[in-house]
């Protein structure tokens, strides 16, 4: 670094212009030639020797009067900030793509375990830290939890999941509401409003499931989209004690809608309240989902 800023000096001070200035050809060929210098420097020594050049570059700025000492200082200082950005963004790309061998490695882990509730335990640890809501659950959403996870087994389709949906969409009511679109609120079936009975919302639970199981179907195996190719490579595989993060991201997203902008862990019908980049007055579906299991876990 010490040649680098003695050649820089020796640049910058060998002219005394005092005018609006317009760099050079020479100057554009030494100011990329420096840019190179830095950027080598960079990748070896990383953040924080980057952000010390820019406030040695900052201070000498400061004490500068003329347009070209000026200019140059600013150029310089223009491309140590892209630097600086680039190489944190490459920082945080290599951190989050060790984080995600990490979780995927330990949620490989965790699919080997054969002890439902240890299961459960392992995948509710893993994921949990960062929800910014309270832990509790809705008594009406566990009331009839039995009942919900007696159709889950017959239908190999997680019981949380069921619950997580219903308490979403109607705060877990035994009730057909007045839109028509009954407790899970698909709008593609149509119920008449009012109470309803326990067998009914046995139909209505199975109905949910099998909408749901064709919303996987369709990413599975749907080409006209091919969602795959937006989301990872793998189908979607979800039983009723075997599961992913991603699967069920995947799920809470189809189960809307999916547009051109929609990311797996920005989507908010993923991932609100699941960590504080998504924030809203309202859990979605994975954040539910974890909520209920750690209550089953701990019942």
């Amino acid at each position: 670094m010490k040649n680098i800023f003695l050649f820089f000096t020796l640049f910058i001070f060998s002219l005394n212009i005092s005018f609006a200035y317009n760099p050079t050809e020479i100057e554009q060929k030494t100011l990329s030639r420096l840019k190179i210098l830095f950027e080598k420097q960079a990748e070896k020594k990383w953040e924080l020797w980057i952000k010390r050049q820019i406030n040695l570059f900052e201070f000498t700025k400061t004490k500068l009067t003329d347009d070209r000492k000026i200019y140059l200082v600013s150029y310089i200082l223009n491309d140590l900030n892209i630097i600086s950005n680039d190489l944190k963004k490459k920082n945080e790309e290599k951190l989050q793509k060790q984080l995600l061998e990490l979780e995927a490695k330990k949620a490989e882990e965790i699919k080997q375990i054969q002890d439902y509730n240890t299961k459960a335990r392992a995948f509710f640890d893993l994921y949990w830290w960062d929800i910014t809501t309270s832990l509790s659950v809705n008594e009406n959403c566990i009331k009839y939890f039995d009942f919900i996870d007696e159709i889950a087994k017959k239908n190999d389709f997680p019981t949380e999941l069921i619950i997580a949906t219903w308490w979403k969409e109607y705060n877990c009511t035994l009730w057909n509401p007045a839109n028509w679109w009954w407790p899970f609120q698909i709008t593609s079936q149509y119920y008449k409003p009012g109470d309803i009975s326990l067998e009914e919302f046995w139909e209505g639970v199975q109905k949910y499931i099998d909408f749901t199981k064709g919303k996987w179907d369709y990413f599975n195996n749907n080409t006209y989209h091919n969602y795959k190719t937006r989301f990872w490579s793998e189908n979607i595989t979800i039983t009723y004690d075997s599961y992913t993060i991603r699967d069920l991201k995947l799920t809470a997203i189809l189960y809307n809608w999916v547009s051109k902008d929609t990311t797996l862990d920005w989507n908010t019908f993923a991932n609100s309240n699941l960590n504080n980049s998504v924030t809203t007055n309202s859990d979605w579906i994975v954040t539910r989902f974890l909520k209920i299991l750690n209550w089953r876990i701990n019942r």
